[in-house]
């Protein structure tokens, strides 16, 4: 018997709400990045990582994440899309959320990080398959981009940590309370 995955979410934002700019791109990140490292720190993506088995992301953050190099290692990747044929280098399965949702039980998997665009995350939010949601605020207003979380229905959650990291980042920990 397969036992249900948690899923969980990572995501940096700027402090209007915005994961990427108008063009998709995440260098306005960097500094934020060179912060965190100045101090031998990876505002805890080491530990998080290491606790994953799969990741979940939209075919456009797929597309963008193999343009750098898989860096999951050996991960299984769900690619959120609406072609059911699409293929691609460590894909495990690609279609709709829910098709994802059973291949990911189906196949096992222990703890699965749902990562990408506002999109994605609002199917998942959906779905109903955040368990919890570490999300880090960064200091600086974009003004305009790509939102964290498309529209959608409203989900409650409960606090459960803040941290302060380096470069002025705050690092929210929530759980779902439905």
């Amino acid at each position: 018997m397969n036992s249900t995955p948690k899923y969980v979410g990572f995501v940096a934002m700027s402090l209007d709400g915005f994961i990427a700019d108008s063009d998709g791109g995440i260098g306005w990140l960097d500094p934020f990045n060179d912060a965190l490292a100045a101090d031998g720190g990876d505002g805890g993506y080491g530990n998080f990582i290491a606790e994953v088995d799969a990741v979940l992301m939209g075919r456009t953050t797929y597309q963008q994440v193999m343009g750098w190099g898989w860096p999951y290692e050996s991960r299984a990747g769900y690619v959120l899309t609406q072609r059911r044929d699409f293929k691609g280098d460590n894909v495990t399965t690609a279609g709709p959320i829910d098709a994802l949702k059973e291949a990911i039980e189906t196949n096992g998997h222990h703890r699965v990080w749902i990562m990408g665009g506002g999109k994605t995350q609002r199917a998942a939010l959906d779905a109903h398959m955040f368990d919890d949601l570490s999300l880090f605020i960064m200091p600086t207003l974009l003004g305009r981009g790509l939102p964290c979380f498309a529209p959608g229905v409203q989900r409650n959650l409960t606090l459960i940590a803040t941290h302060q990291r380096e470069g002025g980042i705050l690092q929210l920990d929530y759980s779902f309370k439905d």
